[in-house]
């Protein structure tokens, strides 16, 4: 019976030895790689349920490049982020049916809201699609205005341009380095 406690106790020991070792944090370059890898595995099953959620949305079409193309080379994105299926439905709040295609940029910069996002809409749905993008819109007025340090921030997505023709419909944020006439962009862009 001796034995039986020791081993038990000496397991027990081990095992808070490991829990209080892990616990404890230890360098930042031993700790990047299980957060990377569990970060990894959390974007994976993200996006295959989204994959599945967004049904048969796909990044780019050759007529959504054209105009993504023309409008980025007007308000080139700093640290650009690209937009993926997960934020169409989750940060931009879009049902999945109304979007057929999407392909977007936006910046990855703190303090630096610029975007560049051109969708295809389902028919009918453009209108619907533009509506939420203004909400999204609201959001994020709202979001920079808690930060005085992020005013020019705030006043470039007050300003943002969100338009529609036909099924095709546009979102662009003023990047902070931006000097161009968005609007006008977006006109071109859609004509």
């Amino acid at each position: 019976m001796i034995n039986r406690t020791k081993i038990i106790a000496i397991t027990l020991t081990g095992a808070l030895a490991a829990a209080a070792l892990t616990g404890c944090g230890g360098s930042s370059s031993s700790a990047a790689p299980s957060s990377v890898s569990t970060a990894a595995a959390e974007s994976s099953a993200s996006s295959a349920a989204v994959s599945s959620v967004v049904d048969n949305a796909e990044n780019g079409t050759d007529t959504l490049d054209g105009i993504y193309n023309a409008l980025l080379e007007q308000d080139p994105i700093s640290n650009q982020f690209e937009i993926a299926a997960m934020n169409i439905e989750y940060d931009f709040g879009l049902k999945a049916e109304d979007v057929v295609s999407y392909k977007g940029v936006k910046s990855n910069d703190n303090g630096d809201a610029g975007l560049v996002l051109v969708l295809e809409a389902a028919d009918g749905k453009a209108e619907d699609v533009a509506n939420q993008l203004a909400a999204y819109q609201q959001d994020q007025v709202a979001f920079y205005g808690n930060y005085a340090e992020f005013a020019q921030a705030q006043d470039n997505v007050e300003n943002a341009v969100i338009a529609f023709k036909d099924n095709t419909v546009v979102m662009v944020i003023a990047s902070n380095e931006c000097t161009a006439d968005l609007d006008s962009a977006v006109d071109n862009a859609l004509a």
